[in-house]
């Protein structure tokens, strides 16, 4: 009877090694994310059978974690790439990749329907719309403003570094 309960224990024991050091099954491969949104350190977003042993780690330099998020160096974000990373589950591991795309176009505050600049200057569209994006914004005009006395009803481009753009009329009056 003494040697059953013995092996019995050693295989509830065998069992529960082997359940704690499991491999890692990922939910899938690459995971992508928008630019600027969080990339936690939490392995229940990217294993199936996550459990409180397991940890996330960068394996891409420039990475730091801060406060259970990921975020490039200096930043408070990741900024566009592609990122290697592993989760840890005892002796086991198995790694996994972000992608951080930016698919969204520049975000505009202000669209005035109209401007009046003077003749000769250098029209600062930025005053005007106050566009953000963190990947940069660039304004293209169609047609091309010549600062000279006109009055003219142009498409305004807002465009990011990765071609997401966003068009505004503005009628643009040059004294």
């Amino acid at each position: 009877m003494r040697k059953l309960i013995q092996i019995g224990l050693c295989f509830v024991c065998a069992l529960s090694l082997c359940a704690c050091s499991a491999t890692p099954e990922l939910k899938k491969q690459t995971f992508t994310i928008e630019l600027g949104q969080d990339v936690y350190a939490n392995p229940s977003l990217y294993v199936k059978n996550a459990n409180s042993r397991m940890e996330v780690r960068a394996l891409s330099t420039g990475i730091r974690k801060k406060r259970n998020r990921f975020v490039t160096a200096n930043m408070n974000y990741l900024v566009c790439g592609m990122y290697r990373f592993e989760i840890v589950s005892g002796s086991q591991t198995v790694t996994f990749h972000i992608k951080i795309k930016d698919t969204k176009a520049p975000t505009v505050s202000k669209s005035p329907d109209s401007i009046t600049v003077t003749a000769g200057e250098t029209i600062d569209w930025d005053s005007y719309f106050h566009a953000s994006d963190l990947s940069g914004v660039e304004y293209t005009s169609d047609p091309a403003i010549e600062t000279a006395s006109t009055s003219e009803e142009v498409q305004l481009k807002i465009s990011d570094r990765f071609g997401n753009s966003t068009t505004r009329t503005v009628q643009v009056n040059v004294n």
